[in-house]
């Protein structure tokens, strides 16, 4: 009687260990990454327009000093007024830009750009056409500072063959890589009037896209 126990007992062991054989096991993968790898779906073209205001001083300022108060009559010493941005500076045009580049990881790139400028005071209407080479260090979490310099050609329109070489430097502030303000130089590389050469300084802003 126990000898048959046993052998039942062997038997039930023997078929466990069987069927645990049979289960298949979970296989155990190892994936290597590379942290410095380029992250997938990044975006390395851009799009960018930009809407600008040249500047200009104004030229009655010390007029109109001399002779109004903040109400318009009368007589004031200048150091008794209130100062506005507009005591100093016109606004005198509007230029839109647009280009299309490509860059690295969004700190550098460069571009092809076209435009239109228009300058009131020398009743100016102008197509720049240039490249341009943009630098944007990040200085906050989602602030850069935009650092950008071109160079190209520029035609006058209505003006016969009046043209030259074009130069334009900006310098701002960048958020996202989407929105950004800026101050720019612009020089035309021809003379117009009493300018020696043709030229501006404008305050923008700029509206760029990553595809």
């Amino acid at each position: 009687m126990k000898k048959t126990l046993l052998l039942s007992l062997l038997a039930i062991l023997l078929y466990g260990f069987s069927a645990s054989a049979q289960i298949k096991k979970p296989e155990t993968v190892f994936k290597t990454t590379n942290e410095d790898a380029e992250p997938e779906g990044e975006k390395h073209y851009f799009g960018q327009f930009t809407l600008s205001v040249p500047l200009r001083s104004n030229p009655y300022r010390d007029e109109y000093y001399s002779y109004t108060d903040d109400n318009g009559n009368g007589t004031m010493d200048a150091g008794e007024r209130n100062y506005s941005a507009l005591d100093y500076v016109w606004p005198d045009g509007v230029s839109a830009h647009f280009g299309l580049g490509v860059h690295y990881h969004k700190w550098i790139g460069i571009s092809a750009n076209v435009g239109i400028d228009w300058l009131a005071t020398g009743k100016l209407v102008s197509t720049p056409v240039y490249g341009a080479l943009f630098l944007s260090p990040k200085i906050w979490e989602s602030t850069n500072v935009y650092l950008q310099a071109g160079v190209g050609h520029t035609f006058a329109l209505g003006r016969g063959d009046l043209s030259g070489t074009y130069q334009k430097y900006r310098v701002g502030l960048d958020f996202n890589s989407e929105t950004g303000f800026y101050l720019e130089v612009n020089r035309y590389g021809f003379n117009l009037y009493d300018m020696n050469p043709a030229g501006s300084i404008s305050i923008g802003v700029s509206l760029t896209d990553m595809f």
